[in-house]
């Protein structure tokens, strides 16, 4: 497993024989269970596991853990379920132990996930940056993205929307559904999505973005862009073309076929060869522009509050400055940095429309996942 790149979540059995090695096995992990409140945490997570696969997971053969290992009263001791998990695939509590123990490690990983502590903090700073950008015109009712003041470059978005956090079970979903997934590689977790009247807009969108510094360009995440709604070179194609056109013509073409270059234009760039699925489960017909981007985050040092309060008591005090310098050998920080993805869609009416009445409809693509998710954890072909 360690030099071949394979997940714990995917080898069919432990290997511990007794108590001891359990024990090991555990405090490896990162878990002293000679300590009651680690124990008790433990514990936590087995009864989030067994809650979430009853409850969540809907297994249709595995869809109730048997009573004598669904509880605390009835395993009695948490490194029972770890030896249960080291028998035999022909065992037949072997399944239900590993794949409780599977759930707890995912549990585990999302509640100990550092950057959740930036969360409000990035969340705040993202918006904000969209929401300067984002208003309604009081007369029509229209939503657009761009400078009230800039009526020419501004683009008329059909619906939007901005993500939150996934709740828990569907986090677990994630994380459970295919071999490389890691709490480290949830990029969604804070995000939005645009919808415009057109492919050209779509495009016209990620540009505002950029110019407006709403995202920033050497924060975008390497490898983690997808564009599967225009084919790029087209679009420079057609847009040289009219510009070619309008030059000849000495800028003189009259607006109603200027916009009939347009139309045809959104016409021509609805076909093309688009680029490879991000995620295995994502329909084939899914169609947008995707990216994940970083953002900074600037968040206080708690550490360097309580060096300030420690100057303020020791000032005054013979040694002081002695014991400071002991209590801090080197001056905190005032501030601690640190990067949290986000992740931005953008799509045209039509794409969207299909991605919840059509062929990539995002209830199937939720479907296929948990059924991933599902064969995972007890180990179906």
């Amino acid at each position: 497993m360690v030099v071949d790149g394979q997940s714990v979540l995917d080898i069919p059995r432990l290997e511990l024989k007794t108590l001891e090695e359990a024990t090991n096995f555990a405090l490896a992990y990162g878990f002293d269970l000679s300590e009651p409140t680690t124990v008790d945490l433990v514990w936590q997570f087995f009864d989030e596991a067994v809650a979430f696969i009853e409850k969540a997971l809907g297994h249709p053969e595995y869809s109730r853990v048997p009573d004598h290992l669904r509880s605390r009263k009835a395993v009695t001791d948490i490194r029972r379920l770890l030896l249960i998990a080291s028998e035999p695939p022909e065992h037949p509590d072997q399944r239900y132990g590993c794949g409780i123990l599977r759930v707890m490690h995912v549990l585990i990983h999302l509640a100990h996930d550092p950057r959740l502590k930036f969360f409000d903090q990035v969340h705040s700073q993202v918006f904000s940056r969209l929401d300067n950008y984002l208003y309604v015109d009081s007369e029509t009712g229209v939503t657009y993205l761009g400078s009230q003041d800039d009526v020419e470059g501004r683009i008329k978005l059909l619906f939007f929307k901005k993500k939150d956090r996934k709740d828990r079970s569907r986090e677990i979903v994630k994380l459970l559904h295919k071999s490389d997934s890691l709490v480290e590689e949830i990029h969604d977790r804070i995000g939005f999505r645009l919808v415009t009247e057109t492919k050209f807009d779509a495009v016209r969108a990620v540009k505002l973005l950029i110019m407006r510094n709403i995202v920033s360009v050497p924060n975008v995440r390497p490898g983690r862009s997808r564009n599967r709604l225009v084919p790029m070179k087209r679009v420079r194609f057609e847009i040289d073309r009219i510009a070619a056109h309008l030059r000849k013509s000495g800028g003189d073409s009259p607006a109603p076929y200027i916009d009939k270059l347009i139309r045809r234009l959104e016409r021509r760039i609805g076909f093309g060869r688009l680029d490879g699925l991000m995620n295995p489960h994502s329909s084939e017909h899914y169609r947008a522009i995707q990216f994940t981007c970083r953002e900074m985050v600037k968040v206080r040092n708690p550490l360097f509050a309580a060096y300030q309060i420690a100057c303020d008591q020791l000032a005054n005090l013979h040694g002081g400055s002695q014991v400071l310098a002991e209590m801090f050998p080197r001056v905190p920080q005032p501030f601690d940095y640190t990067f949290f993805p986000f992740e931005i869609q953008i799509m045209d009416v039509k794409a969207y429309a299909d991605s919840i009445f059509g062929k990539s409809n995002h209830e199937e693509y939720r479907r296929k996942q948990l059924e991933a998710a599902r064969n995972r954890v007890f180990r179906e072909p």
